[in-house]
């Protein structure tokens, strides 16, 4: 492909961005700061309750309160240590929460041996959990468990028997919940239900089901994990935002109506995987939704009417392979910008989980489009550097605040944890939506 068609099919992709609707990045920007940021309030006082005027305080962000997540499927588990350092390093310096996997195919590819421990058989892209877990506490990175129950993905061994399947099933969840509900507090309950059900997408490995085994599912998950745990359930992008058609979507639909039958239902998870040779097929006017600001809102807007949070679950923008690799990569990461503010700027939105973060390490489509953030030879792509651009830089709040007369204090930034220096003196504070972050500290 030239440069001249090239150049004008990325302008018919990026006008999808340029919505010609009043307001629409005006509102974006304003509900960013609106969502997203709060006041902190500090009184400083001496060992005898007097303010303390006129001292400077340092006030730099430590986390976000909004968790910016990837899945974690190649965590040690290359042959080269460099290679091993290396993903922990791009990991940890733009994520603050890590899919684990618990796909029942590859977690107990023989019956009754789950792969917990360390010292388990490897399988590509499936560290053990356990290291895993241990990985995340040690870098304070939150886990999410992904998943519970898929219609595919089943175990080779796993019976035909519907009956048998979900007494298989309870066993399974008994045993996650017992070992990790204290220790991983978000889950994929059910993944993929319509993108993969047996009864229109069959496949080798499906497992026969009950009609009403979402239902089963879930109060399954309520029966063996605590009450604290979040219950999710995540869906193809197609699902989540293309048949969307206010309230007569699929999500919707079938979330409200678990939701009736008294399901503790927590959280959406919206996939969002765009593959594509070339900007052409992301172009045409029938994938206009998938790009369209104004619909990625409204779907959340709508969705937003169940009153629980929502997650852009899993997401891989294409390196298209018909452009010059450069080019390429310079439209992934102008989607990635543009994508990254609709999402973070929606009030009900919780998280961010890019899916794969180095190319040729992912699965089928994921890596024959190069849909990562770090490229073959573990090298930063601009995708990776425009997030860390908006996580650590725009998103980011450093300032310098004094007390006045009464040693109070204001500042404005992200939720998060904070750093207060005080004359070196340092002092670890939380600000979130939840709370009014007033803090009363004493020199």
């Amino acid at each position: 492909m030239d440069i001249v068609s090239s150049q004008a099919e990325i302008k018919k992709l990026m006008r999808f961005f340029e919505h010609p609707k009043a307001g629409t990045w005006q509102r974006v920007e304003l509900d960013i700061k609106r969502n997203r940021m709060g006041w902190g309030t500090l009184y400083l006082k001496d060992g005898n309750g007097k303010p303390l005027a006129n001292q400077e305080i340092k006030v730099k962000q430590l986390t976000h309160d909004f968790k910016f997540g990837c899945n974690a499927f190649k965590l040690k588990d290359f042959e080269f240590q460099e290679k091993n350092d290396a993903y922990e390093m791009y990991f940890k310096r733009v994520f603050n929460e890590a899919v684990v996997p618990f796909l029942w195919d590859t977690l107990e590819p023989v019956e009754n041996q789950p792969r917990f421990g360390a010292d388990s058989p490897r399988v590509e892209r499936r560290p053990p959990v356990d290291v895993m877990l241990d990985w995340c506490e040690e870098n304070q990175i939150a886990p999410k468990g992904h998943w519970l129950f898929c219609d595919n993905f089943a175990p080779a061994w796993l019976s035909k028997d519907s009956r048998e399947v979900m007494h298989r099933l309870e066993k399974r969840i008994a045993l996650l919940g017992e070992r990790y509900g204290t220790r991983i507090r978000k889950w994929d309950v059910l993944n993929e239900t319509f993108t993969y059900h047996p009864r229109h997408n069959p496949g080798i490995n499906d497992a026969s089901v009950p009609a009403d085994y979402a239902y089963m599912v879930f109060k399954m998950a309520e029966k063996y994990f605590p009450v604290s745990n979040e219950f999710i359930y995540n869906d193809g992008e197609f699902i989540s935002f293309g048949a969307f058609a206010h309230d007569s979507s699929p999500m919707f639909l079938f979330a409200d109506r678990l939701l009736r039958r008294g399901v503790k239902l927590d959280g959406l998870g919206m996939q969002f995987h765009m593959y594509g040779n070339s900007p052409e097929v992301h172009s045409a006017p029938e994938n206009r939704n998938y790009f369209d600001p104004v619909h990625l809102l409204n779907v959340m807007d709508q969705l937003g009417k169940l009153n629980m949070p929502l997650h852009i679950s899993e997401i891989s923008l294409t390196t298209y392979p018909d452009l010059p690799r450069e080019l390429a990569e310079e439209v992934q990461a102008q989607l990635l910008y543009n994508l990254y503010r609709v999402w973070f700027s929606q009030r009900n939105c919780a998280s961010i989980v890019y899916w794969n973060m180095c190319d040729k390490t992912a699965f089928g489509s994921e890596s024959r489009f190069d849909a990562c953030l770090i490229d073959a030879d573990f090298k930063e792509k601009p995708s990776y550097r425009m997030l860390d651009r908006l996580v650590n830089k725009e998103w980011h709040t450093e300032t310098t605040i004094v007390t006045n007369a009464d040693g109070e204090a204001e500042w404005n930034g992200f939720y998060g944890e904070y750093l207060l220096d005080i004359a070196g003196c340092h002092h670890k504070v939380a600000m979130t939506p939840r709370s009014e972050n007033e803090y009363t500290l004493v020199l």
